[in-house]
Protein backbone atom coordinates (compact mmCIF):
# COMPACT_ATOMS: atom_id res chain seq x y z
CA UNK A 1 0.00 0.00 0.00
CA UNK A 2 1.08 3.58 -0.60
CA UNK A 3 2.31 5.57 2.36
CA UNK A 4 -0.72 7.87 2.37
CA UNK A 5 -3.02 4.83 2.43
CA UNK A 6 -1.15 3.37 5.39
CA UNK A 7 -1.43 6.63 7.30
CA UNK A 8 -5.13 6.98 6.54
CA UNK A 9 -5.80 3.40 7.58
CA UNK A 10 -4.01 3.96 10.89
CA UNK A 11 -6.01 7.14 11.59
CA UNK A 12 -9.36 5.57 10.68
CA UNK A 13 -8.61 2.41 12.64
CA UNK A 14 -7.57 4.46 15.68
CA UNK A 15 -10.69 6.63 15.43
CA UNK A 16 -12.95 3.57 15.16
CA UNK A 17 -11.16 1.99 18.11
CA UNK A 18 -11.70 5.06 20.28
CA UNK A 19 -15.42 5.15 19.43
CA UNK A 20 -15.78 1.46 20.25
CA UNK A 21 -13.84 1.87 23.49
CA UNK A 22 -16.40 4.44 24.58
CA UNK A 23 -19.24 2.09 23.66
CA UNK A 24 -17.44 -0.60 25.66
CA UNK A 25 -17.64 1.69 28.70
CA UNK A 26 -21.42 1.32 28.76
CA UNK A 27 -22.28 -2.07 27.18
CA UNK A 28 -21.80 -4.29 30.29
CA UNK A 29 -23.48 -1.73 32.55
CA UNK A 30 -26.32 -0.56 30.33
CA UNK A 31 -28.73 -3.42 31.24
CA UNK A 32 -28.17 -2.60 34.91
CA UNK A 33 -28.76 1.11 34.22
CA UNK A 34 -32.07 0.32 32.47
CA UNK A 35 -33.30 -2.15 35.10
CA UNK A 36 -32.56 0.43 37.82
CA UNK A 37 -35.07 2.68 36.06
CA UNK A 38 -37.73 -0.01 36.54
CA UNK A 39 -37.57 -2.00 33.30
CA UNK A 40 -38.55 -5.67 33.23
CA UNK A 41 -36.73 -8.13 30.95
CA UNK A 42 -39.05 -7.45 28.00
CA UNK A 43 -38.67 -3.67 28.31
CA UNK A 44 -34.93 -4.12 28.72
CA UNK A 45 -34.73 -6.03 25.46
CA UNK A 46 -36.80 -3.42 23.62
CA UNK A 47 -34.69 -0.51 24.87
CA UNK A 48 -31.39 -2.21 24.08
CA UNK A 49 -32.61 -3.06 20.59
CA UNK A 50 -33.72 0.54 20.01
CA UNK A 51 -30.16 1.27 18.92
CA UNK A 52 -30.58 -1.41 16.31
CA UNK A 53 -34.01 -0.32 15.09
CA UNK A 54 -32.74 3.02 13.88
CA UNK A 55 -29.34 1.75 12.78
CA UNK A 56 -30.72 -0.91 10.44
CA UNK A 57 -33.19 1.59 8.94
CA UNK A 58 -30.52 4.16 8.01
CA UNK A 59 -27.41 2.11 7.22
CA UNK A 60 -28.14 1.21 3.56
CA UNK A 61 -28.92 4.85 2.76
CA UNK A 62 -25.90 6.32 4.52
CA UNK A 63 -23.74 3.63 2.92
CA UNK A 64 -25.14 4.48 -0.52
CA UNK A 65 -24.66 8.21 0.06
CA UNK A 66 -21.03 7.58 1.04
CA UNK A 67 -20.54 5.93 -2.37
CA UNK A 68 -21.65 9.19 -3.98
CA UNK A 69 -20.22 11.88 -1.71
CA UNK A 70 -17.25 10.21 -0.03
CA UNK A 71 -16.64 8.36 3.22
CA UNK A 72 -15.24 11.21 5.34
CA UNK A 73 -18.43 13.30 5.77
CA UNK A 74 -20.33 10.31 7.17
CA UNK A 75 -17.53 9.09 9.43
CA UNK A 76 -17.07 12.62 10.77
CA UNK A 77 -20.75 13.53 11.14
CA UNK A 78 -21.60 10.16 12.64
CA UNK A 79 -18.89 10.41 15.30
CA UNK A 80 -19.97 13.93 16.32
CA UNK A 81 -23.61 12.81 16.63
CA UNK A 82 -22.51 9.67 18.47
CA UNK A 83 -20.69 11.68 21.10
CA UNK A 84 -23.49 14.21 21.61
CA UNK A 85 -26.15 11.50 21.94
CA UNK A 86 -24.12 9.49 24.49
CA UNK A 87 -24.11 12.62 26.65
CA UNK A 88 -27.93 12.69 26.62
CA UNK A 89 -28.19 9.39 28.52
CA UNK A 90 -27.16 11.29 31.66
CA UNK A 91 -30.32 13.41 31.49
CA UNK A 92 -32.80 10.68 30.50
CA UNK A 93 -35.15 9.99 33.39
CA UNK A 94 -38.00 7.84 32.11
CA UNK A 95 -37.79 4.62 30.12
CA UNK A 96 -39.34 6.40 27.12
CA UNK A 97 -36.59 9.03 27.21
CA UNK A 98 -33.91 6.35 27.41
CA UNK A 99 -35.50 4.59 24.42
CA UNK A 100 -35.55 7.81 22.35
CA UNK A 101 -31.89 8.50 23.11
CA UNK A 102 -31.10 4.90 22.18
CA UNK A 103 -32.80 5.44 18.80
CA UNK A 104 -30.69 8.53 18.12
CA UNK A 105 -27.56 6.62 19.12
CA UNK A 106 -28.35 4.02 16.48
CA UNK A 107 -28.76 6.68 13.76
CA UNK A 108 -25.29 8.00 14.55
CA UNK A 109 -23.80 4.50 14.39
CA UNK A 110 -25.55 3.92 11.06
CA UNK A 111 -23.66 6.89 9.64
CA UNK A 112 -20.26 5.67 10.81
CA UNK A 113 -19.78 1.99 10.14
CA UNK A 114 -20.73 1.42 6.47
CA UNK A 115 -18.59 4.40 5.46
CA UNK A 116 -15.70 3.34 7.69
CA UNK A 117 -15.70 -0.26 6.45
CA UNK A 118 -15.95 0.85 2.82
CA UNK A 119 -13.10 3.35 3.33
CA UNK A 120 -10.81 0.59 4.57
CA UNK A 121 -11.73 -1.67 1.65
CA UNK A 122 -11.15 1.22 -0.78
CA UNK A 123 -7.60 1.58 0.57
CA UNK A 124 -6.79 -2.16 0.62
CA UNK A 125 -5.19 -4.22 -2.18
CA UNK A 126 -7.44 -7.04 -3.36
CA UNK A 127 -4.91 -9.72 -2.41
CA UNK A 128 -4.65 -8.42 1.19
CA UNK A 129 -8.24 -7.50 1.96
CA UNK A 130 -8.68 -10.23 4.54
CA UNK A 131 -5.47 -9.32 6.36
CA UNK A 132 -6.27 -5.59 6.37
CA UNK A 133 -9.82 -6.12 7.61
CA UNK A 134 -8.45 -8.55 10.21
CA UNK A 135 -6.02 -5.92 11.47
CA UNK A 136 -8.78 -3.30 11.52
CA UNK A 137 -11.10 -5.62 13.46
CA UNK A 138 -8.33 -6.44 15.93
CA UNK A 139 -7.56 -2.78 16.55
CA UNK A 140 -11.24 -1.87 16.86
CA UNK A 141 -11.92 -4.74 19.23
CA UNK A 142 -9.01 -3.61 21.36
CA UNK A 143 -11.36 -0.79 22.26
CA UNK A 144 -14.04 -3.27 23.29
CA UNK A 145 -11.50 -5.29 25.27
CA UNK A 146 -10.30 -2.25 27.22
CA UNK A 147 -13.63 -0.44 27.33
CA UNK A 148 -15.60 -2.75 29.64
CA UNK A 149 -12.75 -2.86 32.15
CA UNK A 150 -12.35 0.93 32.15
CA UNK A 151 -16.13 1.33 32.23
CA UNK A 152 -16.19 -0.66 35.46
CA UNK A 153 -13.48 1.61 36.89
CA UNK A 154 -15.41 4.72 35.88
CA UNK A 155 -18.60 3.25 37.38
CA UNK A 156 -16.76 2.67 40.65
CA UNK A 157 -15.57 6.29 40.69
CA UNK A 158 -18.76 8.11 39.83
CA UNK A 159 -21.66 5.80 39.09
CA UNK A 160 -23.29 5.43 35.67
CA UNK A 161 -22.80 9.06 34.61
CA UNK A 162 -19.02 8.65 34.28
CA UNK A 163 -19.13 5.90 31.62
CA UNK A 164 -21.59 8.00 29.58
CA UNK A 165 -19.31 11.04 29.86
CA UNK A 166 -16.39 8.88 28.74
CA UNK A 167 -18.28 7.52 25.73
CA UNK A 168 -19.22 11.06 24.66
CA UNK A 169 -15.72 12.48 25.00
CA UNK A 170 -14.05 9.64 23.12
CA UNK A 171 -16.47 9.80 20.17
CA UNK A 172 -15.92 13.55 19.79
CA UNK A 173 -12.16 12.98 19.99
CA UNK A 174 -12.43 10.48 17.13
CA UNK A 175 -14.34 13.02 15.04
CA UNK A 176 -11.52 15.50 15.61
CA UNK A 177 -9.00 12.93 14.34
CA UNK A 178 -11.00 12.31 11.16
CA UNK A 179 -11.48 16.03 10.54
CA UNK A 180 -7.79 16.82 11.10
CA UNK A 181 -5.97 13.99 9.37
CA UNK A 182 -8.14 12.41 6.66
CA UNK A 183 -7.96 14.10 3.28
CA UNK A 184 -10.13 11.97 1.03
CA UNK A 185 -8.73 12.02 -2.48
CA UNK A 186 -10.90 9.28 -3.93
CA UNK A 187 -12.94 10.21 -6.98
CA UNK A 188 -16.15 8.22 -6.77
CA UNK A 189 -17.85 7.08 -9.98
CA UNK A 190 -21.00 9.00 -10.92
CA UNK A 191 -24.12 7.09 -9.93
CA UNK A 192 -26.93 9.04 -11.54
CA UNK A 193 -27.56 6.16 -13.92
CA UNK A 194 -27.95 3.55 -11.18
CA UNK A 195 -31.45 2.44 -10.14
CA UNK A 196 -32.18 3.26 -6.50
CA UNK A 197 -32.25 -0.42 -5.51
CA UNK A 198 -28.68 -0.79 -6.72
CA UNK A 199 -27.54 2.58 -5.44
CA UNK A 200 -28.56 1.65 -1.90
CA UNK A 201 -27.49 -1.98 -2.02
CA UNK A 202 -30.83 -3.79 -2.26
CA UNK A 203 -29.99 -5.31 -5.65
CA UNK A 204 -27.08 -7.19 -4.07
CA UNK A 205 -29.65 -9.49 -2.46
CA UNK A 206 -30.13 -11.07 -5.89
CA UNK A 207 -26.75 -12.76 -5.36
CA UNK A 208 -27.21 -16.06 -3.51
CA UNK A 209 -23.94 -15.75 -1.59
CA UNK A 210 -24.89 -12.27 -0.37
CA UNK A 211 -28.22 -13.60 0.90
CA UNK A 212 -26.47 -16.45 2.70
CA UNK A 213 -23.89 -14.10 4.24
CA UNK A 214 -26.71 -11.85 5.43
CA UNK A 215 -28.45 -14.84 7.03
CA UNK A 216 -25.21 -15.78 8.81
CA UNK A 217 -24.78 -12.19 9.97
CA UNK A 218 -28.38 -12.15 11.19
CA UNK A 219 -27.83 -15.32 13.27
CA UNK A 220 -24.54 -14.12 14.74
CA UNK A 221 -25.98 -10.72 15.70
CA UNK A 222 -29.16 -12.28 17.13
CA UNK A 223 -27.01 -14.21 19.58
CA UNK A 224 -24.75 -11.26 20.37
CA UNK A 225 -27.86 -9.24 21.23
CA UNK A 226 -28.95 -12.08 23.49
CA UNK A 227 -25.58 -12.18 25.23
CA UNK A 228 -25.31 -8.47 26.00
CA UNK A 229 -28.93 -8.40 27.24
CA UNK A 230 -29.08 -11.51 29.40
CA UNK A 231 -25.51 -12.15 30.50
CA UNK A 232 -24.98 -9.05 32.73
CA UNK A 233 -28.24 -9.67 34.61
CA UNK A 234 -27.59 -13.43 34.85
CA UNK A 235 -24.06 -12.80 36.12
CA UNK A 236 -25.37 -10.40 38.75
CA UNK A 237 -27.90 -13.01 39.91
CA UNK A 238 -25.03 -15.51 40.15
CA UNK A 239 -23.28 -13.18 42.61
CA UNK A 240 -20.77 -11.55 40.25
CA UNK A 241 -20.19 -7.87 41.10
CA UNK A 242 -21.10 -5.26 38.44
CA UNK A 243 -17.47 -4.07 38.38
CA UNK A 244 -16.39 -7.57 37.32
CA UNK A 245 -18.97 -8.14 34.61
CA UNK A 246 -16.74 -6.14 32.27
CA UNK A 247 -14.05 -8.81 32.75
CA UNK A 248 -16.25 -11.28 30.88
CA UNK A 249 -16.44 -9.05 27.82
CA UNK A 250 -12.74 -8.25 28.06
CA UNK A 251 -12.00 -11.99 27.92
CA UNK A 252 -14.18 -12.29 24.82
CA UNK A 253 -12.57 -9.38 22.99
CA UNK A 254 -8.97 -10.26 23.85
CA UNK A 255 -9.31 -13.64 22.14
CA UNK A 256 -11.18 -12.01 19.26
CA UNK A 257 -8.32 -9.53 18.79
CA UNK A 258 -5.59 -12.17 18.89
CA UNK A 259 -7.17 -14.10 16.02
CA UNK A 260 -7.97 -11.27 13.61
CA UNK A 261 -4.76 -10.92 11.61
CA UNK A 262 -3.88 -14.63 11.31
CA UNK A 263 -7.45 -15.51 10.33
CA UNK A 264 -7.53 -12.64 7.83
CA UNK A 265 -4.34 -13.95 6.22
CA UNK A 266 -5.76 -17.47 6.25
CA UNK A 267 -8.84 -16.31 4.37
CA UNK A 268 -6.66 -14.51 1.82
CA UNK A 269 -4.79 -17.76 1.18
CA UNK A 270 -7.58 -20.33 1.47
CA UNK A 271 -10.80 -18.41 0.76
CA UNK A 272 -13.56 -17.03 2.95
CA UNK A 273 -15.81 -20.07 3.37
CA UNK A 274 -13.81 -22.20 5.84
CA UNK A 275 -13.19 -19.46 8.42
CA UNK A 276 -16.86 -18.46 8.31
CA UNK A 277 -18.01 -22.06 8.84
CA UNK A 278 -15.60 -22.94 11.63
CA UNK A 279 -16.17 -19.63 13.39
CA UNK A 280 -19.94 -20.13 13.53
CA UNK A 281 -19.57 -23.73 14.76
CA UNK A 282 -17.28 -22.68 17.63
CA UNK A 283 -19.58 -19.79 18.50
CA UNK A 284 -22.55 -22.19 18.69
CA UNK A 285 -20.71 -24.47 21.13
CA UNK A 286 -19.88 -21.49 23.35
CA UNK A 287 -23.49 -20.29 23.39
CA UNK A 288 -24.72 -23.73 24.48
CA UNK A 289 -22.19 -23.68 27.33
CA UNK A 290 -23.35 -20.20 28.37
CA UNK A 291 -26.85 -21.54 28.98
CA UNK A 292 -25.50 -23.57 31.92
CA UNK A 293 -24.33 -20.53 33.90
CA UNK A 294 -21.52 -20.97 36.42
CA UNK A 295 -18.74 -19.23 38.29
CA UNK A 296 -16.83 -16.15 37.18
CA UNK A 297 -13.96 -18.34 35.96
CA UNK A 298 -16.32 -20.61 34.01
CA UNK A 299 -17.98 -17.65 32.30
CA UNK A 300 -14.59 -16.10 31.52
CA UNK A 301 -13.53 -19.28 29.73
CA UNK A 302 -16.80 -19.64 27.83
CA UNK A 303 -16.74 -15.99 26.72
CA UNK A 304 -13.16 -16.54 25.53
CA UNK A 305 -14.41 -19.47 23.42
CA UNK A 306 -17.20 -17.28 22.02
CA UNK A 307 -14.60 -14.65 21.17
CA UNK A 308 -12.61 -17.29 19.31
CA UNK A 309 -15.64 -18.24 17.24
CA UNK A 310 -16.49 -14.70 16.22
CA UNK A 311 -12.81 -13.86 15.81
CA UNK A 312 -12.53 -16.58 13.17
CA UNK A 313 -15.80 -15.67 11.43
CA UNK A 314 -15.82 -11.89 11.43
CA UNK A 315 -13.08 -10.67 9.05
CA UNK A 316 -13.90 -13.27 6.41
CA UNK A 317 -17.60 -12.39 6.35
CA UNK A 318 -17.02 -8.68 5.88
CA UNK A 319 -14.41 -9.21 3.19
CA UNK A 320 -16.65 -11.71 1.39
CA UNK A 321 -19.28 -8.97 1.00
CA UNK A 322 -16.60 -6.64 -0.36
CA UNK A 323 -15.37 -9.35 -2.75
CA UNK A 324 -18.88 -9.58 -4.16
CA UNK A 325 -19.25 -5.80 -4.57
CA UNK A 326 -18.04 -3.33 -7.16
CA UNK A 327 -16.60 -0.01 -5.98
CA UNK A 328 -19.68 1.89 -7.17
CA UNK A 329 -21.93 0.18 -4.61
CA UNK A 330 -19.49 -1.11 -2.00
CA UNK A 331 -20.64 1.20 0.77
CA UNK A 332 -24.29 0.44 0.02
CA UNK A 333 -23.69 -3.32 0.02
CA UNK A 334 -21.77 -3.12 3.30
CA UNK A 335 -24.77 -1.17 4.63
CA UNK A 336 -27.15 -3.96 3.57
CA UNK A 337 -25.00 -6.58 5.31
CA UNK A 338 -24.79 -4.51 8.48
CA UNK A 339 -28.53 -3.89 8.28
CA UNK A 340 -29.41 -7.59 8.25
CA UNK A 341 -27.08 -8.02 11.23
CA UNK A 342 -28.95 -5.22 12.96
CA UNK A 343 -32.26 -6.97 12.36
CA UNK A 344 -30.83 -9.93 14.25
CA UNK A 345 -29.50 -7.65 16.93
CA UNK A 346 -32.96 -6.09 17.24
CA UNK A 347 -34.78 -9.41 17.57
CA UNK A 348 -32.21 -11.05 19.86
CA UNK A 349 -32.69 -8.81 22.92
CA UNK A 350 -36.48 -8.77 22.54
CA UNK A 351 -36.82 -12.53 22.15
CA UNK A 352 -34.30 -13.08 24.95
CA UNK A 353 -36.15 -10.73 27.30
CA UNK A 354 -39.49 -12.38 26.59
CA UNK A 355 -38.10 -15.90 27.07
CA UNK A 356 -36.16 -14.96 30.21
CA UNK A 357 -39.36 -13.57 31.75
CA UNK A 358 -41.30 -16.75 30.99
CA UNK A 359 -38.65 -19.41 31.57
CA UNK A 360 -35.09 -19.01 32.85
CA UNK A 361 -32.18 -16.75 32.01
CA UNK A 362 -30.25 -19.67 30.56
CA UNK A 363 -32.96 -20.67 28.09
CA UNK A 364 -32.46 -17.73 25.65
CA UNK A 365 -28.96 -19.04 24.92
CA UNK A 366 -30.39 -22.37 23.78
CA UNK A 367 -32.73 -20.51 21.42
CA UNK A 368 -29.68 -18.63 20.18
CA UNK A 369 -27.90 -21.91 19.47
CA UNK A 370 -30.86 -23.00 17.32
CA UNK A 371 -30.65 -19.72 15.36
CA UNK A 372 -26.92 -20.27 14.89
CA UNK A 373 -27.79 -23.66 13.43
CA UNK A 374 -29.27 -21.73 10.49
CA UNK A 375 -25.95 -19.90 10.22
CA UNK A 376 -24.08 -23.21 10.06
CA UNK A 377 -26.38 -24.39 7.27
CA UNK A 378 -25.86 -21.13 5.36
CA UNK A 379 -22.08 -21.40 5.79
CA UNK A 380 -22.11 -24.91 4.32
CA UNK A 381 -24.26 -23.67 1.42
CA UNK A 382 -21.94 -20.82 0.37
CA UNK A 383 -20.68 -21.31 -3.18
CA UNK A 384 -17.28 -22.73 -3.98
CA UNK A 385 -16.02 -19.42 -5.34
CA UNK A 386 -15.93 -18.13 -1.76
CA UNK A 387 -13.63 -21.03 -0.94
CA UNK A 388 -11.10 -19.75 -3.49
CA UNK A 389 -8.28 -17.30 -2.98
CA UNK A 390 -8.81 -13.63 -3.89
CA UNK A 391 -12.05 -13.86 -5.82
CA UNK A 392 -12.81 -10.99 -8.18
CA UNK A 393 -15.54 -8.45 -7.53
CA UNK A 394 -18.73 -9.81 -9.01
CA UNK A 395 -21.39 -7.20 -8.29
Amino acid sequence: MEKIARRDLVVVAAAGTIVIMGLGFIIPLFPIYVTQKGANNLQLGLIISGFTISQFLVQPFFGGLSDRFGRKPFMLGGMVCYGLVAFLYIFAESLIQVFLVRLLHGVAAGMIWPALAAFVIDQSPLEKRGEVIGILSAVEMLGFAIGPFLGGVLYGWGGMDFPFWGCSILACSSALMIWSFIQENNSFPPQNFLPWKERYGFSSLRIADVRLLCLIGFAEAFVWGTIITVLPVMATNLGILPERIGWLFTSYFLVFIFLQRPVGRWSDRQGRKKPILWGIIIYTIAVILLSLGGSLLYLLLVLALAGAGLGIYSPSARVAIADLSSVEVRGANMGIFFTTRMIGFFLGPNVAGLIADRFSQGFPFLIGAVVLGMGIWASLTLSNKLAKKNISSLA
